[in-house]
Formats: C-alpha cells, sequence, structure tokens
C-alpha cells in the first residue's frame, strides 16, 4: 500500500505532496514540511470522460512538448520552484489554484489533459 503523503525536496528545502480525485477535479496539494496549515491545491479539472479522470497534462514551452503526471513527483517538481519564487506559502492559510491557469503563468502552454485509470 502506498503512504498517502509523499516527501520532496526542491531549492534545498522539504515539502509534503499528496494528491485527491473528486468529480471533475484531480488536486495536487502541497504543504511546507514544518507548516502543515499552509497548504496549496493545484486542480486540474476537465470533464469526467466514462469514469475515467484527469491523470496529467500535456504542455508546451517554445518547440519542447511534454506530458507530465499530475499525481507523481514530476508534476510537483515542475511548480514547487515557481511557488517558492513568489513565496506564496503561508501560515494558517489554503490556497487554491487552478493548475491551468498556473502552467500558463510559469511559460507554458497547455495543449491537453491526459485522462485514465492509468498512464500509458
Amino acid at each position: 500500500m502506498k503512504r498517502r503523503t509523499r516527501t520532496i525536496t526542491v531549492n534545498g528545502r522539504k515539502y509534503v505532496w499528496w494528491n485527491s480525485f473528486i468529480n471533475y477535479t484531480t488536486s495536487l496539494f502541497l504543504s511546507p514540511e514544518g507548516d502543515k496549515t499552509s497548504t496549496i491545491s493545484v486542480d486540474f479539472t476537465d470533464e469526467l470522460v466514462s469514469g475515467q479522470f484527469n491523470m496529467g497534462v500535456i504542455v508546451r514551452k517554445g518547440e519542447t512538448e511534454k506530458s507530465v503526471k499530475i499525481v507523481e513527483p514530476a508534476m510537483a517538481g515542475l511548480v514547487l520552484p515557481y511557488l517558492q519564487e513568489q513565496e506564496i506559502f503561508r501560515p494558517r492559510k489554503h490556497i487554491v489554484m487552478d493548475g491551468c491557469e498556473l502552467l500558463e503563468k510559469m511559460g507554458y502552454e497547455v495543449v491537453g489533459i491526459k485522462k485514465g485509470l492509468y498512464w500509458d
């Protein structure tokens, strides 16, 4: 059985991350390891297709296109440097962010949402 939360270190700082699937939304939750009252939810909302949820996003930056799983460390590692730079984590505050909008602010173009029960 997998743990509910995982840790990731970005730029020397440790964070806890986990995810959830509710209705049309796949959420990536991030919190500094030492302050569980400060959380950010990065939500990817899209229409549910025959019981399949949002597994990942396909993003493009310049000529490079790549797929990133929402529920794996790759997404946490992608967004955390930007969130650190913006100094967005605040004690006793829960912030909800639209995942596609966040990626666009980071300079990516979201070209697709990948759905499924498993990642190909």
